[in-house]
This record gives structure tokens, sequence and C-alpha cells, in this order.
């Protein structure tokens, strides 16, 4: 029986039992493991200190309901389909002045486009413009009108006397249209000179034609740098054969002529400045201005002594010549309101009238004016 025990211990395996370390009392090592441990890190407690337990968190019935994930949406995206847009510029007969504008983009996009310039021309109008691009295909029109040129300015003018007949006539049309321009026909007068361009295309300039005409009645005319001296008085005439001014130039007076007038009634007449015309006969020209004046022969004067008094009657701030001797030569000038004392009263033999009022000195009695006698 001993032997039989014997041999089922030594067959059955003895049970393991861990024996926990006593406390405060670390476990043998070998020198081996304490040379291997020597580079670590100290060891932890084994009994760490346990947490101290928190108080359970209650929920609300809210908080309680589980949370609601939303899956992420999904875009599909469609492309757009592709739009051309083709603009015409046209002129108003519908004729092209430049090549079309093809425009392209998607359909529902905005339209990006600037409207060309075109030299002489202005945008009209819009035949189906758009602001987007509506459908695959579109057409536009841009209508441009020509721009109007500067006027062409006609001037209808008395070619003798440098005034103007009429008002100045104005044409007006497209840039680069063409013009025809004829004189206008005036009565009493025919077309004498042309100046400027009767015919051409209207620019972004002003153009001027001047149209000259001279009298129907005027045959002749010189210009001419003379003098004249009348023989005999002359009336004044506006015209030649004119219209007579209310006035005579004396005759012996010296003029100059700016022009001769031969009428187609061979009657010929003479220019004195402005609208001044003498006829020509009657008259002596001269062409220089000196000349030996004779100075009126009196034949006859008588006169008598006096003691008047008076005053220069003449031009306010204005002075009278005095002479020698009645139409003799020059003596000085009296003042206006000047007094004057009278010795003598002397008549010519054309009533004229002087008064002496020194040794040498006579005055016209015409600018004179007597203090009444008391």
């Amino acid at each position: 029986m001993a032997l039989m025990d014997w041999v089922k211990r030594f067959v059955t395996p003895r049970a393991t039992v861990k024996r926990s370390p006593r406390p405060h009392q670390a476990p043998r090592a070998t020198p081996a493991h304490q040379a291997a441990t020597q580079d670590q890190p100290p060891m932890m407690d084994a009994h760490p200190t346990r947490p101290t337990p928190q108080p359970p968190v209650v929920q609300s019935p809210a908080d309680a309901q589980p949370a609601v994930v939303t899956a992420p949406r999904v875009t599909k995206t469609t492309a757009k389909p592709a739009a051309t847009l083709v603009v015409r510029l046209v002129d108003t007969a519908n004729h092209p002045l430049q090549p079309a504008l093809v425009l392209t983009g998607k359909i529902g996009e905005p339209v990006h486009a600037a409207f060309p310039v075109i030299p002489g021309y202005v945008l009209l109008r819009m035949d189906g413009m758009t602001q987007t691009f509506l459908s695959e295909y579109g057409l536009t029109t841009l209508v441009y009108q020509r721009q109007w040129g500067q006027p062409v300015i006609t001037y209808l003018i008395d070619y003798d006397s440098g005034q103007l007949l009429d008002l100045p006539q104005l044409q007006r049309a497209s840039l680069g249209a063409a013009f025809q321009l004829t004189p206008p026909t005036i009565d009493g007068y025919h077309i004498f000179r042309a100046q400027g361009n009767q015919h051409g295309t209207y620019t972004d300039h002003a153009q001027r034609m001047l149209y000259f005409y001279r009298r129907d009645a005027w045959q002749t005319v010189q210009r001419v740098q003379q003098y004249v001296t009348l023989t005999a008085d002359h009336s004044v005439y506006d015209l030649p054969a004119g219209q007579a001014y209310g006035y005579q130039f004396p005759a012996q007076s010296l003029w100059r002529l700016f022009a001769i007038i031969t009428l187609t009634d061979q009657s010929v007449w003479y220019n004195l400045g402005g609208n001044q015309w003498l006829s020509a006969e009657d008259t002596q020209r001269h062409e220089h201005w000196e000349r030996h004046l004779e100075i009126p022969r009196v034949t006859q004067l008588t006169g008598h002594d006096v003691q008047l008094t008076g005053t220069v009657d003449y031009v306010p701030q204005g002075a009278v010549m005095i002479y020698r001797e009645p139409y003799g030569e020059i003596a000085g000038q009296l003042a206006n309101g000047e007094l004057l004392e009278i010795r003598r009263r002397v008549v010519d033999d054309q009533q004229l009238v002087w008064y002496q009022i020194g040794p040498a000195a006579y005055i016209n009695a015409r600018y004179v004016r007597l203090a009444r006698q008391l």
C-alpha cells in the first residue's frame, strides 16, 4: 500500500498554490534581475489609490432619446447646354458694316458684349437684343445710322458793294453724301464769280461757297484811285441813277474816286466811298490830289461899320475858323461860346455875310450869335 500511494502521488500532479507576497515585502531579486532593472524607472505602487466613486448622472427623458444622424446630401450636377448668339452690324438699308460677332456661352448665363464703335455711324436701335443666352442659337441685329455731316453754307454777295443780297443758305446731309450746288437767281443781278466747291461730299468740317453777283444795269466797273473836281454843284445819290439825297456837293470841291461805273445806257457815275455817287457830268478827273484851286473871285463887297457884340455859335467843345479877309487865308480859330466885338459887317455878291472882329480877322456870320441890343 505504501508503494501504491507513493506511485499515485508521483503520477497525480500537484495543485500549484500561489501565495500572496507579504505586505511591505518585496520579492527577492536575483543578481541578473537586479542588473536588468537598474536602468528602468521605479515601479509604481502595486496597490494604486482607487478613485472616489461619482454619483450616477440622471438623464431627462428628452436627453434619453437617441441622437438622429443625418445622412450627407448628394448633389447631382447637370452640364448646361452650349449657346451661340450671332450679332449682325448693319446700316439702315440692312447692308453689313462689319463682320458679324459670334458670342458663345451657356443657356441662362448673361451675355457680356461691348457694342462696336463704327467711325461715321451712331447706333440707332437693337433688334432681338437679350441679356442672357435664351436658346442654343440666337440672332441680334444692331442697326447703325450714318452721322450727319457738317453743313455747306452758301453766301450771296454783291460783288461791287460787298453786301449780302440774302441770308446765308445752309444745307446738310449724312456724312459722305454728295452735294451739287447751283447759284440762285436774284432779280436785277447776274452771277459774276463763284468761290468754293460747288460739288463734293459732306465731311466733318463745315464748307463755304461764295457767289458774287453784279447788277444787270452795270456794264463795266473800274476800281480806281483818282480824284475829281466838281465844276458845278452836284446832287449826291445812293446808287448810280438811284435816289438823290437831300444835299449837294459844291462846285470847285475836290473828291477822291474809288470806282467808275458805266451803265448799259452809257452814263458814267463816280463812287466817292460807301453809298455816295455822283454823275460824271460837269467834272474834271485828276490822277493826283494836288491841283491849283481857284478861290472864288468876289466881284463885289459891300459893308459898313457897326458896333455889335456876340458869341461864337458852333458845336460844343469845338472851334471855328477865322480868316484874314473873306475867302482869304486862315488866321486862326475861336472856341465855341467865345465873346466877339464886331466892327464891320460885309456882304459879298452871293449875299453871304461876314463880320470883321479884328484888324485882319473875319468870321462867317452863320457861326455868330448876336447879343440883343438894348
